[in-house]
C-alpha cells in the first residue's frame, strides 16, 4: 500500500477558512463536534465534525458548504433538545393597529412566496384546509364598516383566502411537534371570551407532508417573520 500523503490525512482548517468559521459560528452540541475536518474526496473535499462521521458538505463552493453547515449545525441543536424544549412561540399584538398587520401580512406574502402552505379556517360546524404554495403578494381592500379586508390569491384566483383584519388581535409564531413531525405556523387570533381561549381566525403552517419535510429555506424565512411582530 502506498504511503498516506498529508493531503489524504483528515486536518484541521486555517483560522481564514469557512470550516474554522464554522468553528466559532455554527459549533455542534456535542462536545466532540466543535471542529471541522476536511478529508480528500472525489471532487473536491468532504467537510465533518471532529470525532464524527457525519458529513457537513463535499463541494468545491464554499457558498454550498457554508449552507450546509449551517444546516448540520440547526439539525443537531435541534435534536438535542427535548421536544418541550424545541417548542417555542413569538406573539405579537395587533389590537387597534391596522396599519401594522397590513405590513406584516405583507411580509408573509413576501417572504414565503412560492413556499408550499397549508391554509386552515375552523369553523363551528367545519374545518376548511387548502395546501398552496404562498402567493407573492396580499390585496387590500376597504370594506366600509367592515375595515380592511386581506386577500390572499393565486395568479389564477383558484385559490383565494380572505381575512378581515379588524377580527384579528393577536398573531403568533408557533413551532411544535406532533406525532413525531415538527410544525411550523402562523397563527391569527381574534378576541378572546370572558372564559375563553381567543378564537382561531386562520392558521397557515408550512406543509411539510411531502417527501424531504419542510426545507431548511423555509424554515429560515418562517423564523424572519418574528422580527415583524410587535414586541417578539
Amino acid at each position: 500500500a502506498r504511503d498516506t500523503l498529508d493531503s489524504d490525512r483528515p486536518r484541521e482548517m486555517s483560522s481564514t477558512s469557512y470550516s474554522a468559521l464554522a468553528q466559532r459560528a455554527l459549533v455542534a452540541p456535542n462536545p466532540k463536534h466543535h471542529k471541522a475536518r476536511s478529508v480528500r474526496a472525489s471532487g473536491g473535499r468532504k467537510y465533518q465534525w471532529w470525532g464524527s462521521s457525519a458529513t457537513i458538505g463535499n463541494s468545491r463552493s464554499a457558498e454550498d458548504l457554508r449552507a450546509k453547515a449551517t444546516a448540520a449545525a440547526k439539525e443537531a441543536e435541534a435534536e438535542e433538545l427535548a421536544p418541550q424544549e424545541w417548542a417555542k412561540e413569538w406573539r405579537g399584538s395587533f389590537e387597534g393597529d391596522a396599519d401594522a398587520l397590513k405590513s406584516f401580512m405583507g411580509e408573509v406574502t413576501s417572504r414565503l412566496e412560492g413556499i408550499e402552505c397549508r391554509f386552515i379556517v375552523v369553523g363551528d360546524g367545519g374545518i376548511l384546509e387548502s395546501v398552496q404554495p404562498m402567493p407573492g403578494e396580499a390585496r387590500f381592500a376597504e370594506l366600509g364598516p367592515k375595515g380592511t379586508c386581506c386577500t390572499i390569491a393565486s395568479p389564477t384566483k383558484e385559490f383565494e383566502a380572505h381575512v378581515m383584519l379588524a377580527k384579528v388581535r393577536e398573531v403568533a409564531l408557533a413551532r411544535s411537534e406532533r406525532g413525531g413531525g415538527r410544525i411550523y405556523a402562523i397563527r391569527l387570533f381574534g378576541e378572546a371570551g370572558e372564559d375563553a381561549p381567543a378564537k382561531s381566525v386562520m392558521t397557515i403552517l408550512l406543509n411539510g407532508l411531502g417527501e424531504g419535510g419542510v426545507s431548511d429555506e423555509a424554515i429560515e424565512k418562517w423564523e424572519s417573520l418574528a422580527e415583524c411582530l410587535p414586541g417578539a
